[in-house]
């Protein structure tokens, strides 16, 4: 059977799944040109996926079933990355405030090779709490962006490793599976 336009009898290789690849890559472009956001990013690949799946064996069973699949795995790497950076800057940020003394401020600041997460801020130790179990300090911290600087309260604790965050919250790795 001869390949190129109308020669495949609109199958895998036909007019069809090249004007379909056509308004596939058209749409990734668009996608890409919009400023897609980290979450939205295993959607945009996992139907990409699936429509060329779809496209080259002409069963769109095929290609959902890759759509689905595909979009699964890049929003788990995408969430263990994100995780992991999180977990990092806490990891920093405590380190900055178990070298402080009390009352005193000093800046903090994460930068990334590729320009996605990178925050700033200043940190300062509030009070000392100190216990039977461990030695901890509840610190004022802020997260500085372009329009805007947000403050929260947060908790480290002194590990045998150093200062680490305390705070109950998702990227805390003690949550593990559930984050």
């Amino acid at each position: 059977m001869a390949l190129g336009v109308g020669r495949a009898r609109h199958g895998p290789l036909g007019i069809i799944a090249v004007r379909r690849l056509a308004v596939l890559c058209g749409s990734l472009c668009v996608f890409a040109a919009t400023g897609c956001t980290m979450s939205s990013f295993g959607s945009g690949v996992g139907a990409a996926a699936g429509v060329a799946s779809s496209a080259a064996t002409a069963n769109p069973a095929v290609g959902y079933a890759v759509a689905v699949g595909t979009q699964a795995a890049i929003d788990a790497s995408v969430k263990y990355v994100l995780r992991t950076w999180k977990n990092d800057q806490q990891n920093l940020m405590a380190r900055v405030a178990g070298e402080l003394p009390p009352g005193r401020v000093k800046a903090w600041e994460v930068r990334r090779s590729i320009p996605y997460g990178n925050e700033r801020g200043s940190i300062q130790v509030v009070r000392e709490i100190d216990n039977p179990l461990a030695s901890c300090r509840e610190v004022l911290f802020t997260v500085e962006s372009d329009e805007t600087e947000s403050a929260y309260l947060a908790s480290i604790c002194r590990q045998e490793g150093g200062w680490r965050w305390a705070s109950a919250e998702p990227a805390v790795l003690r949550w593990g599976a559930l984050q």
